[in-house]
């Protein structure tokens, strides 16, 4: 609903703006004309009283015409020029805008070690009102591996976004080796944890500059080293300039699994005490998958992992897998313990199609009656 209100707002002053240029389009040419006419005109009454020659006024004609077309292009640089402040202005406004999440008063930054993680007492819900945690405890010790498995809605993500602070908890308490996230900076925070997102954020920049942005102050070779380990220097090795091209807005110029590997360089560049990964080879085919594997089971050694499944065989190695459903952790231990227990993940294992989970609980939605749905996340 807001981004149609938005878009809505956007198209009105798109329309505003090609109206205001087409009656400029318009008074330009009617003020040519009529300047070039009154030239003309007074030039021939001129050469009528034997003031001008010839010569004289084919001149006068001529130049007329060059004035007024260098006038009209004059007037396009200035329309150009207000659009460009214009543009100058919004992207000043972004930039100066605040945070919606900020840091305390002399909050300090925070110092992440062991990666030990954990959710006490805690309780979140959106701006609008829904509770999503109420009550959430989680310990996760340092080095463990652990999966999140939920259908969609069941609170995953939301998990990962309050370790992350995106959003701030009403109650409780997110630690991060005994140091709450809440009283330190972001930035700390932040670079504290590598993120291998489901579908990579890349800047219109050089392969070479989306790879450092794991870690600024790393040298030419420590990048070209991490792309070796994430089975990306290849094929960067194939493209036109090498680690200097451009990869497009947000990596257009990439597949999905070139993409996918950039930002698996990042994360081992980055080499945080915290892992934290949403599918990150959903994009890879399976061969590059398997040999991305084994490199990233040897990047997870001493890290603390938080792994975001949509396919159960990815995290059915890990030490520990929390299944979530309506904001609730209501099974956690191993991928064997856990099918043993024949309870709700047994029923997402055998659930699973082609490797997949489907986006919703189908079998409880068929036992619930029409006239009292099941309510989501």
């Amino acid at each position: 609903h807001r981004l149609n209100k938005q878009l809505d707002v956007e198209v009105e002053k798109a329309t505003e703006t090609m109206w205001f240029f087409e009656k400029m389009r318009w008074f330009q040419f009617i003020a040519g004309l009529i300047l070039q006419l009154g030239t003309i005109v007074y030039a021939l009454v001129l050469f009528r009283d034997g003031a001008i020659s010839v010569g004289s006024f084919a001149m006068v004609a001529t130049l007329s015409l060059v004035i007024i077309d260098d006038s009209r292009g004059l007037s396009r640089r200035f329309l150009e020029f207000f659009e460009y402040m214009g543009n100058i202005s919004d992207g000043v406004k972004i930039l100066v805008k605040p945070h919606e999440i900020q840091d305390m008063e002399n909050a300090k930054d925070l110092v992440a070690k062991d990666g030990a993680l954990e959710f006490k007492d805690v309780c979140f819900s959106y701006a609008e009102g829904k509770s999503v945690f109420e009550n959430l405890n989680v310990k996760i010790k340092p080095g463990e591996k652990v999966g999140l498995v939920g259908f969609s809605g069941s609170g995953k993500t939301t998990f990962v976004n309050l370790i992350l602070r995106l959003f701030d908890i009403q109650e409780g308490q997110i630690s991060i080796d005994d140091q709450n996230i809440q009283t330190h900076t972001q930035d700390s925070l932040r670079s504290s944890i590598s993120m291998i997102p489901q579908d990579p954020v890349l800047f219109h920049r050089t392969l070479l500059e989306n790879i450092r942005y794991g870690n600024p102050s790393a040298t030419d070779e420590q990048v070209k080293e991490a792309a070796r380990m994430a089975h990306a220097h290849d094929f960067i090795l194939e493209t036109e300039d090498g680690y200097q091209s451009l990869v497009g807005e947000r990596g257009v110029k990439l597949s999905g699994g070139q993409r996918q590997r950039v930002a698996i360089s990042r994360a081992i560049l980055k080499d945080a005490p915290l892992l934290v990964m949403d599918e990150a080879t959903s994009s890879l085919d399976s061969i590059t998958e398997k040999a991305i594997q084994n490199t990233l089971d040897t990047i997870m050694k001493d890290k603390t992992v938080i792994v975001v499944a949509h396919r159960l065989s990815t995290i059915s190695h890990l030490d520990r897998i929390l299944v979530f459903n309506e904001g609730r952790i209501i099974e956690d231990g191993s991928h064997e313990t856990l099918l043993k227990e024949n309870g709700h993940y047994a029923r997402l294992w055998s659930m699973q199609a082609g490797g997949f989970l489907p986006s919703r609980d189908t079998e409880s939605t068929e036992t619930q009656t029409p006239s009292n749905p099941r309510p989501t996340l």
